[in-house]
């Protein structure tokens, strides 16, 4: 399997986890609870969390890239969570779910290549 493949392959996987996420802790509690409430997973920090990482893939090979892509997707992140608590939105159990979501959903598909840094 070829590295391009491998990648896309992960993305695929991570698009996935993530929606099924987003069905279970975002779309089910709206449908149960109704569409006002605020504890359900905020979209908008998974998705802006799949287009970071999907950035990310690009400049993963420039290793001085790298920390300063991660402080850029940090602030990005912030402010995006900051917004959505402002405009009342969501609430902090709601961004922390969307995080949650985003973390897991990138993690799973690169498991392997983790565990074998951590080593």
């Amino acid at each position: 399997m070829t590295r391009q493949t491998k990648k896309i392959k992960q993305l695929f996987f991570t698009a996935l986890i993530m929606a099924v996420g987003l069905l279970f802790f975002k779309y089910l509690p709206m449908y149960i609870y109704g569409k006002d409430i605020l504890f359900d997973a905020s979209s908008h920090i998974v998705w802006t969390s799949f287009i970071l990482y999907l950035i990310y893939l690009f400049i993963e090979k420039n290793k001085k890239l790298r920390i300063p892509y991660f402080i850029f997707s940090a602030v990005v992140l912030i402010i995006i969570s900051i917004q959505r608590i402002v405009t009342k939105q969501h609430n902090e159990i709601g961004i922390m779910l969307g995080l949650i979501i985003a973390v897991i959903a990138i993690v799973i598909p690169r498991w392997k290549e983790i565990r074998r840094k951590i080593k």
